[in-house]
């Protein structure tokens, strides 16, 4: 007898990312029969929201938020982020606590003591000091557009060159 546990995964990016960045296990859980989203966080992936419009982390968060938001009472979801994503899953956590079965940071930002505060964001930004376009809005978060080169060297140095592409199963 083949007993399957479903779960509903939520698949966090971090910073220059989107929801692509997730489409290897995305397709391999998915393959399982578990439930995932990778939504793009707002001005990322291939979210079309103008950074300008962005005054705060709730508005960065909104795609995630809404999916917690819409979950129907009782479910919870798994919830995982990578590097920035963590500011997230912790935010989500905080805001959703009845939403969420399980929070998890891989090689991802953990705040002490799970509170986020403005300073405990600086410390946790990241150096964005390379040749690429950064944009030093007033209204937090600022923007980083990199170009490949700089990307590759920033943070997937070791990645495959499809890990960059839009991938779908």
């Amino acid at each position: 007898m083949t007993i399957t546990l479903s779960a509903h995964f939520v698949l966090i990016h971090g910073a220059g990312y989107g929801g692509w960045c997730w489409y290897k296990i995305r397709c391999l859980l998915e393959s399982t029969g578990q439930k995932v989203s990778c939504p793009d966080l707002s001005c990322s992936g291939i979210d079309l929201t103008d950074v300008d419009t962005i005054r705060s982390f709730q508005d960065y968060n909104k795609p995630l938020d809404d999916i917690l938001a819409s979950l129907p009472e009782g479910e919870k979801v798994i919830l995982v982020g990578h590097s920035a994503g963590g500011l997230s899953v912790t935010k989500a956590i905080q805001n959703f606590p009845d939403k969420i079965q399980v929070g998890v940071f891989i090689g991802a930002v953990m705040l002490r003591n799970g509170f986020q505060t403005e300073q405990d964001r600086k410390d946790g930004t990241p150096d964005l000091s390379v040749n690429s376009e950064v944009s030093n809005n007033v209204n937090p978060p600022p923007s980083a557009i990199y170009n490949k080169e700089d990307q590759r060297k920033i943070s997937c140095q070791m990645s495959p060159l499809e890990v960059h592409s839009y991938q779908t199963c």
